[in-house]
């Protein structure tokens, strides 16, 4: 209904393919994504070399499969971004149809329209084009602090996993020392560079602006890319690290 009173309106004016413009610019983690990911394949080790057949025969099958497994992970974070447009900017779940209407505003479920535009006639005469809901402005600041808060102890519950794998790969592989391994640090430098990001998110996330709204769908970009991070981090020490434990 605002929508369409918005469109309606000679006073206010929409921003052409603001919709469009709001989730591209907040998909901007894929380009540290691609960047990374671009590092990721020159630390692969080779199926054929000397630690490459060692690791095949650790973990029992070809270490191409494994290769594999890395990028279906690194392809993650990408597919819930161009996911998460899709449906906010092509989809109508009304119609369950695809459909592109580049003015209109779609905001996650629970993120209010703060502006009631049933105004009464003499407010009207003065000027007056909405109303502004207080309680729904109190709402949304709660939503989008409660999300940022969420995301925030969903990083640091990352960085904390990360460190104490760390601790127990370090004690536990005293003679070899799987962390010279560039791709294994590869993969913590930039988890642990993701989760520095995500603590100050709290910085920019306060308030009820669409800003901090922005903010909150970079971020849980930046989680999802972290957490396959972790996972990666996982399946390296696994795999290196079961081939030169058979060895020792």
């Amino acid at each position: 209904m605002i929508y369409i009173y918005i469109l309606m309106n000679e006073y206010i004016k929409t921003l052409p393919y603001g919709d469009l413009l709001y989730h591209l610019t907040g998909s901007w983690p894929i380009i540290l994504w691609v960047f990374y990911g671009y590092h990721l394949s020159k630390h692969l080790v080779s199926p054929h070399g000397k630690i490459g057949k060692r690791i095949s025969k650790s973990i029992s099958f070809p270490l191409n499969w494994l290769h594999a497994l890395v990028w279906i992970i690194w392809l993650i974070p990408i597919i819930l971004i161009l996911r998460t447009m899709f449906y906010a900017v092509l989809f109508d779940e009304k119609k369950w149809t695809t459909e592109y209407e580049p003015g209109k505003p779609t905001l996650p479920p629970g993120f209010g329209y703060c502006m009631n535009t049933n105004i009464k006639q003499e407010d009207k005469a003065k000027g007056i084009l909405a109303y502004w809901d207080y309680a729904c402005e109190g709402s949304n600041e709660k939503f989008t602090t409660s999300a940022a808060n969420a995301l925030l102890t969903r990083f640091y519950y990352i960085n904390y996993a990360i460190f104490l794998i760390v601790l127990l790969v370090y004690n536990t592989l005293s003679k070899v020392n799987i962390l010279k391994n560039k791709f294994v640090l590869l993969n913590i430098r930039f988890a642990l560079f993701l989760g520095i990001i995500g603590c100050i998110l709290p910085v920019f996330a306060s308030g009820f602006y669409l800003r901090s709204q922005w903010m909150t769908t970079s971020w849980s970009s930046l989680l999802s890319m972290n957490a396959c991070c972790f996972m990666l981090i996982g399946l390296a020490v696994m795999s290196y690290g079961n081939a030169f434990s058979q060895e020792l």
